[in-house]
C-alpha cells in the first residue's frame, strides 16, 4: 500500500460515523442516489445546500460516503468535506451531536494541522466541549476542557479573526465555573456555616471579577461578614456594590442588613458581638 493510500485509510478510519439518533425529521431526509454518482466537487456543493437547508441528517450521509471517493493526494477538498462534516454536527445541535463534532474537528486538526482553516477548527473543538457544559451545580470538569482548548486559539493564533470569538467563548465558561462557586457558597451561608461561605464568594471576586450575578454575591459576601461581626469588610462590600450599574435593588437590603447589625450590637452589646465564631466557623460555646 502507498504512502497515499495509507493516509487515505487512516482518515477514513478516523471520520466519525453517524452515530446519533434518527429524529422524525432525519428520518425524511434520505440521500438521493443520483446525486451520489456526480463527481465529488458536485457532492460537496450538494451537501452544503442541504446543510443551509438544514437538513443536517442527509448531508452528513452524503458528506462521509463522498470521503472515500476522494484521492488521497486531493488536500483541498479532502479538508473541506471533513470540516464540514463537523459542523452538519455541531449545527443540528444536541449533546450526542456535539460529541461527534468534537471527534470531527479533531480529526481536522490531527491531518490538516497546517491547514488555513486550523485555527477555527481549534475554536469549534472549545465550542463543541462547552456546549457539553451542564448546569452549574454539577461537576464542572468539561468546563475546564472546554477553557483549554479555547486559550490554544489565543495561544497559537492571536491575531486570527477566531480568537476573539475564542475569548467571548472563555468568558462564558469563566461565568459557569462563577456560578458554580456562587451556588455552593449559598448552600455553606444558608447552613450559617459562614467562614465556608466566604472562601467561596471570595474566590469568585478574585478570580472571576466579571461575574455576571456579581451584585447578588456582593450582597452574600457582605451579610456573610456581617455574620461575623465583620463590619469593615461587610461595609467595604456593600460599597462596591453600591458603584455597580444594576444593584439599585440590591442596595436596599444591604442597607437593610447594616442597619439590622448595627441595631441588634446596640441593643445587645459588645459581650455577644466580641468574636462570634471560631476558625471553623462554628458559633463560639457550641459543640460539634
Amino acid at each position: 500500500m502507498t504512502a497515499g493510500r495509507r493516509f487515505a485509510a487512516c482518515l477514513v478510519a478516523g471520520i466519525v460515523l453517524a452515530t446519533a439518533p434518527v429524529s422524525p425529521c432525519d428520518a425524511k431526509e434520505k440521500p438521493d442516489k443520483k446525486i451520489a454518482n456526480l463527481p465529488p466537487e458536485e457532492v460537496y456543493a450538494e451537501a452544503l445546500r442541504k446543510i443551509d437547508k438544514k437538513k443536517y441528517y442527509s448531508a452528513r450521509l452524503m458528506l462521509q460516503e463522498l470521503l472515500p471517493r476522494i484521492p488521497p493526494e486531493d488536500r483541498d477538498l479532502l479538508p473541506r468535506v471533513q470540516m464540514s462534516l463537523g459542523d452538519a454536527f455541531f449545527r443540528d445541535g444536541g449533546l450526542t451531536n456535539y460529541g461527534e463534532a468534537l471527534n470531527a474537528y479533531r480529526n481536522f486538526l490531527t491531518y490538516f494541522p497546517q491547514n488555513e482553516r486550523a485555527p477555527y477548527a481549534q475554536l469549534m473543538i472549545g465550542q463543541s466541549l462547552y456546549r457539553q457544559v451542564p448546569a452549574p451545580d454539577r461537576d464542572q470538569t468539561t468546563t475546564m476542557k472546554a477553557l483549554v482548548e479555547l486559550r490554544k486559539v489565543e495561544t497559537a493564533w492571536p491575531d486570527s479573526p477566531w480568537a476573539a470569538e475564542a475569548r467571548e467563548v472563555m468568558e462564558l465558561c469563566y461565568n459557569r465555573l462563577a456560578e458554580k462557586e456562587h451556588l455552593v457558597g449559598h448552600f455553606y451561608q444558608q447552613r450559617k456555616q459562614w467562614l465556608a461561605a466566604l472562601d467561596r464568594y471570595q474566590t469568585v471576586t478574585k478570580t472571576y471579577p466579571r461575574y455576571d450575578d456579581m451584585s447578588q454575591l456582593l450582597l452574600d459576601l457582605g451579610r456573610c461578614q456581617l455574620a461575623i461581626n465583620h463590619r469593615e469588610e461587610a461595609q467595604e462590600s456593600f460599597t462596591r456594590l453600591a458603584q455597580r450599574d444594576d444593584s439599585k435593588q440590591l442596595v436596599k437590603l444591604a442597607n437593610l442588613a447594616m442597619r439590622s447589625y448595627d441595631r441588634r450590637r446596640e441593643k445587645e452589646g459588645e459581650q455577644f458581638y466580641g468574636d462570634l465564631v471560631d476558625q471553623d466557623g462554628k458559633k463560639k460555646g457550641t459543640t460539634p
